[in-house]
C-alpha cells in the first residue's frame, strides 16, 4: 500500500521551519506495513493544496496531511479540504468543548478566531486533539482515505499514535514488515559492498538490503514484507547470519545499539576508567561518551589541549617534541595519551591532534591529516589518518575513528 505525505506551510519552504514530520510519519508508515512514496512540502495556497491532493490520490491510497489548521488566515487546509470533498462547515461541539478544556489550563480566553476552529466539514470523520485545539480530520473516498492533522509536531504524533495508526489497521489488510539493521563503523559502503556481493546474488529475492551511510558509519538494512510472519522470520534470520559472517570485524551493533555506550559496556565489563586529550576534536569526543546516561561510572574527564602550552602546561608534552615533530605528530600524541592517563588518572584514554582545515595544512601535513592514540600505561596505539578538507566533516571523522579505536582495542582487535 503507497502513502503521500503532503506538509502544509511556507515556513517549511522558506527554510524557517524543518520539516521533521515527515521524516517521523514515514517511520511510522514503514513500521505498519504502508511505503511512503512521496513527500511534499507545499505553500498555504489554495491551488497548490488542491493540485497536489488530486496528484497524490491517483498514486497513493493514504494521503496523510499536516498544517494549516490553526486560527489565523492563513490557515486553509479545513476550508480547501471541505471543498475539494464537497462538503460544508458545521459546528462541533466536542471539539469547542476541548478547545474550552485545553484554553482553561491555559488560562485564556477563547476568541472568535479561535472558536472558528471548532467549524468542521461535515463530510469527515473528527479526530478529537487531546494536546491542541486544532481537531483532526478522516475524508473517505472509494478505498482512498486522506487524513489531516495539526502541524505541531506532539500534536500529530500523538494523534497519529493513538488515533491514525489504529484505523489504518482496521481499515486495511496491512502486510507484516520485518527490519533488521547492521551497525558498521571505519568501513565505507563501498567496501562493505564487495564483501556482500555474493550474498546479494544469491539472496531470497524477497529480502532487501540498503546501504545508508552517515559519517564514519554505514548502517545495513535488511527488509522483508509479507503474511507469514514464521517464515519470514527464518529467512531474516539466515540473511542476517550471512550478512554479518562476512563483515564481523566492522559491526558495532544492530538496530538501535549506539557506539558510545557499546564502547561504555565494555568499559563497564573491564572495569576501565576512561578520559580524552583532544585538540583538534575540541571535547567532541568526550561529548560523545558522556552523551550516554551513566557514563559517570566510567568517564572521568577531558582536557582540550588546543593550544601547545596547554599540551605542555597541563599534558606534559616536551617543548622539544613540539619543536620538532610538531603538534600534529605521532611524537606528540603518544605524549598528549601519556599525560591524559596521568592527569585524569585513568585507566585508559584517548588522544587527537590533527590539521581540521581549512587552514594551517603544509606539504607534509595537509588538511585532514590526524594522529589518533588510544591505550593504556603499558600499551599504546598510535594511528596517522588522512581525512577530507572539510573542517566539520574531519572533526566528526577524527572523534568517530577514534571510538572505533578505542572499541577495537577494548576488544584486543589491535595492538
Amino acid at each position: 500500500m503507497k502513502c503521500t505525505i503532503l506538509n502544509i506551510g511556507d515556513e517549511l519552504l522558506i527554510g524557517q521551519t524543518l520539516n521533521t514530520n515527515a521524516h517521523w510519519i514515514s517511520q511510522k508508515m514503514n513500521e505498519i506495513g504502508i511505503d511512503v512514496i512521496h513527500h511534499i512540502s507545499l505553500s498555504d495556497q489554495k491551488n497548490d493544496i488542491l493540485a497536489c491532493l488530486a496528484d497524490a490520490l491517483q498514486q497513493s491510497t493514504v494521503v496523510l496531511i499536516t498544517g494549516g489548521l490553526g486560527p489565523t488566515s492563513d490557515d486553509i487546509t479545513k476550508d480547501v479540504l471541505c471543498e475539494y470533498f464537497g462538503g460544508k462547515l458545521i459546528f462541533n461541539e466536542a471539539a469547542y468543548q476541548n478547545i474550552e478544556r485545553i484554553f482553561s489550563l491555559r488560562k485564556r480566553l477563547i476568541n472568535e478566531a479561535t472558536k472558528q476552529v471548532a467549524y468542521l466539514p461535515d463530510v469527515c470523520e473528527v479526530i478529537q486533539n487531546k494536546n491542541g485545539t486544532a481537531a483532526g480530520m478522516i475524508f473517505s473516498t472509494n478505498n482512498n482515505t486522506v487524513i489531516s492533522m495539526p502541524g505541531v509536531p506532539y500534536e500529530m504524533k500523538a494523534m497519529v499514535q493513538e488515533d491514525v495508526i489504529p484505523y489504518l489497521k482496521n481499515k486495511y489488510d496491512l502486510p507484516f514488515i520485518l527490519h533488521c539493521s547492521i551497525l558498521t563503523a571505519g568501513v565505507g559502503e563501498t567496501q562493505l559492498a564487495d564483501r556482500l556481493v555474493e550474498f546479494e546474488k544469491h539472496k531470497d529475492e524477497r529480502i532487501k538490503l540498503a546501504y545508508l551511510p552517515a559519517v564514519g558509519k554505514v548502517r545495513l538494512r535488511l527488509t522483508i514484507k509479507g503474511d507469514q510472519k514464521q517464515s519470514m522470520e527464518m529467512l531474516m534470520n539466515t540473511a542476517k547470519a550471512e550478512v554479518v559472517s562476512k563483515i564481523e570485524e566492522y559491526i558495532y551493533g544492530y538496530d538501535d545499539d549506539v557506539l558510545e555506550a557499546k564502547i561504555g559496556e565494555l568499559l563497564l565489563m573491564q572495569n576501565f576508567t576512561i578520559g580524552t586529550a583532544e585538540s583538534c576534536t575540541g571535547g567532541y569526543i568526550a561529548h560523545l561518551l558522556t552523551s550516554v546516561a551513566g557514563s559517570s561510572r566510567y568517564f572521568n574527564g577531558s582536557i582540550v589541549s588546543y593550544a601547545n602550552e596547554v599540551k605542555e602546561n597541563i599534558l606534559r608534552v616536551k617543548n622539544e617534541t613540539l619543536k620538532q615533530y610538531g603538534a600534529v605528530s605521532e611524537q606528540t600524541v603518544r605524549e598528549m595519551l601519556e599525560g591524559a592517563l596521568q592527569q585524569l588518572k585513568v585507566d585508559i584514554a584517548i588522544a587527537v591532534s590533527g590539521v581540521a582545515g581549512p587552514d594551517g595544512g603544509t606539504p607534509e601535513k595537509p588538511v585532514g591529516t590526524v594522529f589518533i592514540g588510544v591505550g593504556t600505561k603499558d600499551n599504546k596505539v598510535i594511528k596517522k589518518l588522512t581525512f577530507t578538507n572539510n573542517r566539520e566533516r574531519n572533526i566528526q571523522l577524527s572523534a568517530i575513528s577514534a571510538l572505533v579505536m578505542i572499541r577495537k582495542f577494548l576488544l584486543n582487535q589491535i595492538q
